[in-house]
């Protein structure tokens, strides 16, 4: 049906690959429209503008490399931008305000028709370079490269809500899942950017992020249980859906504190608690998807039976404890960076908090040392574990730099002065490749239990066949 051109392909892997291209580029879009909406210059902002446009073409020119019909790219591509347009019905809303119905449908039907034309024209510009490769470098695992955009959206959301975190404008929008009375998808983007000292951008951008991250993740959820066929796997893709949906209520709960739609500040008690724990839970759910996308990779779905080795339970045990170790130290640094709005920066609890997120990070870096360098050379031949541990060590040492970077940023911040958007930077960026490297240990210790096998487990399966 999403393919004109013969196609080998099963359907449920035909639509995973326009949902992946058109994901793909919808999340391109936003995070170049998000930028472009901090003002950063009218030639700046024009210029994103316009590879927002761009980044639609230039996603169905590579969804659609692999034909060789202009028909076969036309028909696909205008699929993907078909898929963009859809997703993108969520910020239509607040870029219309208080239009009327009749121009709202004009809208939606200019946006539909603009997506369908410049994916298909992208789609033609594809057939034209008939490169061929794309094909062969997912082997048709459309499925997983679908998980695997998924995650790189949970990511986005991570970013805005460490954004969030960082201009202390978790309350900025003091109702939920209202905006300051409006549906939020209604809310307008005029009062959202009339002034971006007041957080609403940040707190507001983070919400439509959230309905985005959700959407996705239905939709993945979905897909699992069509295209593949481990039951496992499509009860993991429902309990990573329901997590979401439980983050994005916490999100709520942080705001009003109660169940409620009012706006009313004698009803509505914010939560701190439930701040950090909204924090903490976000990374756990980019972790699990992180984590899904690798069991829908070909490799760890039709590849070869685990290899035995003598160190695989050591392996095993250390991945574990590098996990919790990391768990630890994101509970930690969460529960720090919310606390300090209360307490201050300087004040004895934030000091000790801190030490303590900075003795677990000494810990945290060993372990992460001993992980690394144990996957990258004694597990050196196997591509997956070797890469894994190389992108620990290298996270690792990117996450030294930017805590110091952090530190100092928030240490030189005076009493009451305004958060500086340096120190907005360095913290967000530290949060992130926190996320980063949570999800890299995650892959490990999984992708241990997956590769390796105890000696002692290989013996046991051997006698336990022989007595069957």
């Amino acid at each position: 049906m999403l393919d004109r051109e013969t196609n080998t392909l099963p359907l449920s892997q035909r639509v995973a690959r326009v949902l992946t291209f058109g994901f793909g580029a919808t999340t391109v879009m936003w995070l170049l429209c998000y930028v472009a909406m901090l003002q950063p210059g009218q030639m700046v902002g024009e210029v994103l503008f316009v590879l927002v446009v761009l980044a639609l073409t230039g996603a169905a020119a590579l969804g659609s490399s692999d034909l060789r019909s202009p028909a076969a790219g036309l028909w696909r591509g205008g699929w993907i931008g078909g898929v963009s347009a859809m997703l993108n019905l969520l910020l239509i809303g607040s870029l219309l305000g208080g239009d009327s119905a009749e121009e709202m449908l004009v809208w939606i039907g200019g946006l539909i028709a603009g997506s369908v034309a410049a994916g298909g024209i992208g789609g033609l510009i594809g057939t034209a370079i008939r490169s061929g490769r794309q094909l062969n470098l997912i082997s048709g695992n459309w499925l997983g490269a679908f998980a695997f955009v998924s995650a790189c959206i949970v990511f986005l959301m991570i970013i805005t809500g460490g954004i969030v975190t960082g201009f202390e404008a978790g309350l900025a929008v003091p109702d939920w899942p209202n905006s300051y009375g409006h549906n939020m998808l209604l809310y307008p983007l005029s009062e959202m950017i009339a002034d971006l000292d007041n957080g609403i951008y940040y707190e507001h951008a983070h919400r439509l992020t959230g309905m985005y991250v959700g959407l996705t993740t239905m939709t993945l959820c979905v897909m699992l249980w069509w295209g593949d066929r481990r039951l496992w796997v499509g009860v993991a893709g429902t309990a990573i859906l329901l997590m979401v949906i439980g983050q994005g209520v916490l999100g709520g709960l942080r705001v009003t504190g109660v169940l409620t739609m009012s706006d009313d500040p004698s009803i509505l008690s914010p939560s701190t608690a439930l701040g950090i724990v909204h924090g903490v839970f976000g990374q756990i759910c980019f972790a699990g998807m992180v984590l899904l996308a690798a069991v829908t990779t070909s490799r760890w779905s039709t590849g070869p039976a685990a290899t035995t080795h003598a160190s695989a339970s050591t392996d095993r045990l250390l991945g574990i404890i590098l996990l919790v170790a990391f768990l630890m130290q994101l509970i930690i640094g969460a529960t720090y960076r919310h606390l300090i709005v209360e307490m201050g920066v300087k004040s004895d609890q934030s000091m000790l908090l801190l030490m303590g997120h900075i003795f677990m990070a000494v810990l945290v870096t060993v372990l992460a040392i001993l992980n690394g360098l144990r996957a990258a050379s004694t597990h050196g031949r196997d591509p997956i574990l070797k890469r894994t541990g190389l992108i620990l060590l290298t996270l690792v040492g990117v996450q030294l730099l930017l805590g110091v970077l952090a530190t100092v940023a928030v240490l030189m911040r005076g009493e009451g002065e305004g958060i500086p958007a340096l120190e907005v930077l360095a913290t967000s960026a530290h949060q992130a490749n926190g996320a980063l490297l949570l999800g890299t240990s995650t892959l490990l210790a999984f992708w241990y239990i997956r590769l390796l096998q105890p000696a002692a487990d290989q013996a046991g399966s051997i006698l336990q066949m022989q007595a069957d």
